[in-house]
């Protein structure tokens, strides 16, 4: 079959000079009342002159749960500007506006120390004065940035998508598929969610083959986003599943202490105001379920014994938590006068529908949502091959054939490169495992990955040794494996800390200790030289350990370290989040992959040859920056941030090809050493400093605090005291002394746009400018001053929908109303650009080919319509409900800087080529120093802390993203 030519992007442009106006009833508060709020506010804080706004964030969820109608554009209000924050199709009646405002006021210092002031202020207030405003919205506006970028005014990142997502509700019917149709509803959103929401309603039933019920929604996402360099701005329409929780144990469906539950609601009848005749709102509220633990039980948010909910008569009560937790499918049927669906996440067990969508679901789907597009609103042309530099093709020879054949010369290829690295000394691993069928599972994942003989030939020896170690050695023509194995016991157990109440830093840090001991002691002498060791280590999941503190993750990453060991862990679930039939398949899949990345984490990473050809200077080096920040209440006790540098050359000897940036000696040392290196930094403060802010299930007060991270600025994160200001100034002289470590030699320097641009503001894309590099605090200069072999490539992922989904797009040969032939879709994997782009053009996008649990799936696999298939000879309908979609994402490539008389495509492609795996693996999330960066980051704070895209809502395929490296598209929405 032909390569494909082109992939169509689900994202939407408009035409220059399109114009589209919405009336919007808009409300703002006038000054003397934002200056009364920010008085009542300041109440408390350190600084409290520093803090120049109001946070809206817990009123904007009030708004959400009882008022879907509003939209908010903002989470702070800024008391120096005069501006509406909110916005709806028709004013909100003023007695629900008064009821929600004034709970929200006492709200904002709930202290009893300050109540006689809140009264003053309410007294003044006298919110049954405010006056909703009629306005019209340019939905189209925005000016352009010096480097030629839309800039949007930010209250269209809410209204453009609320819009659009009206007109689609108004103007289309019910999306129609072979078998049926699906209607869609709108959904209450914050600011903090960014864009639109339609989820199909009501739930389409899926029965399994063991007669079990589950239910399930189709979601869209809209968002408005901007894109380097281009003029407009761009909409993406992200589409998947949305599962409901059916699955109940004797106690009711199991929730996670240290999460919120997001809970979806529709009444028959407005949930307050004193109007009995209103209608209901037509769109989703959103309220959210979390554990109190004064309680000791699951409540509503905000909605405790002093909390806002409870201040509110509400005409129609929310469902009781333990009601709806008994049985949360009966809440989906309209017999009720209230509907609540619970969003499924993985912690709460497997589901019986899976994840995702393919292009066979998702083609059709845009295809409906584009006919509610205003004029002046298209989606954007199909991207097409950017093929200036093709791959050149080495020398064809004689290989095998056979799948088996193919496996066995990969693992032969991985087997000599680990052997050249080792230079005929033995690799040394260890496996502290769980369970049994674990340690046979990782046991069988280490032989299939490194191509490893049978348990019976004689070059296989298996002995007991010291301390209950078990020793198997393998022994093939290139390499020497020597494998230990033992039970994890007590490594594995809680931290000894208290279970209820703060954990104070001296109590931590002794329970830290002695855990950090225990590994030392347990850990065998002797085998940390000549090229290391690789300790897997299994441990329980992380809810299992309460409170957050007590998780032994920490400890053991730092023991371990002490020990000499390099570690990767594999997680064991308290609940499988896959079906019996299918967990034997994932937990092979979950070891083969951790046994790859532990070998990457030694340094046996194969950097393969770009095939570019001489454009490319021999002697050219890879390196990537990953920003690591720590919180004062997270498990390090100490607020910081810690630049990760990892440098490659491809032509190095094996010892010097990978190595990272170790910032105290100012030099590149070895890649396993760096990791030990940054280990160290993450050692607790020798003195006392203060409590866990967490509660005593885990969860972080100050994470829920409106303050967070900005109780030192203006409360805007933007002033000079801000903590984000102090950290941009103290990243900036690091930067430039890596920079400085990389002149030697022509570099192409990889960044992560998500990951760095906050602290590192020219990759933001308003900030950026052609061929200019920026280090904050001072002026834009060409980037032939910091290196003149120095090429700078941004690297976009697809988290908060910043890159849109994607599919091959062929058109039929033919008029296909003579053919009845249908355009050829699929997943292809290359690097692209939008056809006709000017020689200079700077923005690509890299995809790979399906991968992982989904390899299977076919294109046109839909979860609500059967579909023909031929396979082995036989034909027949089949549905795919039941099968993982695994859709890999888009990453976006901007050369942001190259030399002058560079060709960016070319860097480009060599950016690309870097996400190549050996063999026939998928391309790997990122490109490979990306990849080993943020590996590198889990030593600085072993949590999972700044990972891409990491779904909960989600099976197999949430461990298998990471442990593979492989982006997936649509694994689900996070429930929060």
């Amino acid at each position: 079959m032909t390569p494909y030519k082109a992939i169509r992007l689900a994202r939407y442009a408009p035409l220059p000079g399109a114009n589209w106006t919405i009336t919007y009833h808009t409300l703002s508060l006038p000054e003397r009342h934002r200056k009364l709020l920010l008085d009542l506010y300041r109440r408390g804080l350190k600084k409290p002159d520093a803090c120049h706004g109001v946070p809206v964030r817990r009123l904007n969820g009030l708004f959400q749960a009882l008022a879907p109608e509003v939209v908010s554009v903002a989470r702070w209000i800024d008391v120096t500007r005069d501006e509406p924050w909110l916005y709806a199709r028709a004013p909100v009646p003023r007695d629900v506006l008064t009821a929600l405002l004034t709970t929200w006021v006492r709200d904002l210092r709930p202290e009893c120390e300050h109540r006689t002031q809140v009264r003053e202020v309410l007294r003044e207030l006298r919110f049954d004065e405010l006056r909703w405003e009629k306005r019209d919205v340019p939905m189209l506006s925005e000016t352009i940035t010096p480097g030629g970028t839309a800039d949007p005014d930010d209250r269209l990142y809410q209204l453009l998508p609320d819009a659009l997502a009206g007109l689609v509700l108004e103007h289309t019917e019910p999306f129609a598929y072979p078998g049926g149709t699906l209607a869609f509803r709108g959904v209450a959103r914050r600011p903090s969610d960014r864009g639109a929401e339609l989820l199909s309603w009501p739930p389409d039933r899926y029965d399994d083959s063991k007669g079990r019920t589950w239910w399930f929604s189709a979601v869209l996402t809209v968002t408005l986003q901007t894109v380097p360099f281009a003029p407009a701005a761009q909409i993406h329409v992200r589409s998947g599943v949305r599962r409901w929780a059916t699955r109940t144990g004797q106690n009711g469906l199991y929730l996670p202490a240290r999460r919120a539950a997001s809970v979806y609601l529709l009444a028959d009848a407005p949930w307050i105001g004193a109007d009995a005749t209103g209608a209901a709102s037509a769109r989703f509220s959103v309220a959210r379920l979390t554990y109190d633990r004064d309680l000791k039980e699951r409540r509503w948010e905000a909605g405790g014994p002093d909390g806002m909910l409870s201040r509110l008569r509400l005409r129609k009560p929310l469902p009781k938590p333990e009601e709806l937790l008994r049985n949360p499918a009966d809440w989906l049927t309209p017999a009720r006068k209230v509907t609540a669906a619970v969003v499924h996440s993985t912690a709460m067990g497997s589901h019986g529908v899976k994840t995702g969508l393919m292009p066979g679901d998702r083609v059709p789907l845009m295809e409906w949502f584009e006919q509610a597009l205003p004029e002046g609103l298209e989606r954007v042309p199909d991207q097409v091959r950017a093929d200036r530099y093709p791959r050149q093709r080495t020398r064809p020879r004689p290989g095998p054939t056979s799948p088996a054949a193919r496996k066995a010369e990969e693992t032969a290829a991985l087997r000599g490169e680990v052997a050249d690295a080792l230079e005929g000394h033995p690799l040394h691993l260890e496996f502290l495992w769980l369970t049994e069928p674990n340690r046979d599972a990782g046991v069988q994942a280490l032989r299939t990955v490194l191509g490893l003989p049978d348990e019976e030939e004689s070059t296989v020896r298996s002995e007991k040794v010291p301390g209950n170690w078990t020793v198997r050695t393998w022994r093939t023509p290139e390499l020497t494996v020597e494998l230990r194995l033992a039970q994890v016991g007590g490594l594995a157990e809680r931290l000894t800390v208290p279970v209820d109440g703060p954990v104070r830093t001296d109590a931590l840090r002794t329970a830290l200790t002695a855990r950090r001991a225990q590994v030392v002691q347990r850990m065998p002498k002797g085998l940390t030289e000549n090229g290391g060791t690789l300790a897997l280590v299994e441990i329980r999941d992380k809810e299992t350990y309460t409170p957050r503190s007590a998780d032994p993750k920490f400890a053991l990453r730092l023991g371990f370290r002490d020990a000499g060991r390099v570690t990767q862990f594999a997680v064991n679930p308290r609940r499988p989040a896959v079906q019996s039939s299918d967990r034997e398949k994932a937990r092979a899949m979950k070891f083969e992959s951790c046994w790859k990345d532990g070998l990457r984490q030694l340094g046996h990473s194969a950097v393969l040859a770009h095939r570019l050809g001489p454009v490319v200077p021999a002697d050219t080096q890879y390196a990537a920056l990953w920003l690591v920040r720590r919180r004062d209440n997270g498990p390090t006790r100490q607020a910081g941030l810690v630049p990760v540098a990892v440098r490659v050359r491809p032509t190095e000897p094996p010892a010097e090809r990978i190595t990272g940036w170790d910032r105290r000696s100012g030099t590149w040392v070895p890649y396993p050493e760096l990791l030990l290196r940054l280990a160290a930094s993450a050692e607790l403060p020798a003195a006392e400093d203060h409590d866990d802010p967490s509660d005593g299930e885990g969860n972080e007060v100050a994470d829920t605090d409106d303050a967070a991270d900005l109780q030192d600025s203006d409360g805007l994160g933007t002033g000079p005291s801000s903590r984000i200001e102090q950290r941009r100034i103290a990243l900036a002289p690091a930067i430039q002394e890596i920079l400085f470590g990389l002149r030697d030699r022509p570099t192409l320097l990889l960044l992560h746009a998500q990951n760095t641009r906050e602290l590192w503001p020219w990759l933001q894309n308003v900030q950026i400018q052609p061929d200019l590099l920026q280090l904050h605090g001072r002026r834009a200069d060409r980037v032939s001053l910091q290196g003149p072999g120095l090429r700078v490539v941004r690297v976009r992922d697809s988290t908060n929908n910043e890159t849109p989904q994607w599919w091959g797009h062929e058109e039929p040969v033919g008029d296909p109303a003579d053919t009845g032939e249908k355009p050829r879709i699929g997943l292809p994997s290359g690097l692209w650009k939008p056809p006709g782009s000017d020689p200079r053009h700077r923005v690509f996008s890299s995809t790979s080919e399906k991968g992982g649990p989904g390899q299977p799936a076919a294109v046109t696999a839909s979860r609500w319509a059967l579909r023909p298939y031929v396979r082995d000879g036989r034909s027949g309908l089949t549905i795919d409900t039941a099968r993982q979609a695994w859709n890999p994402a888009c990453l976006e490539l901007v050369v942001a800087a190259c030399q002058s008389d560079d060709d960016p495509e070319l860097w480009a492609a060599l950016a690309h080529s870097l996400r190549q795996s050996p063999g026939r693996d998928p391309l790997l999330a990122l490109p490979l120093p990306l990849q080993l960066a943020r590996k590198a980051a889990e030593y600085v704070l072993p949590t999972k802390q700044d990972q891409i895209s990491e779904p909960e809502d989600d099976d197999q395929a949430v461990q298998l993203t990471f442990d593979l490296g492989i982006f997936t598209d649509d694994l689900g929405v996070p429930a929060e």
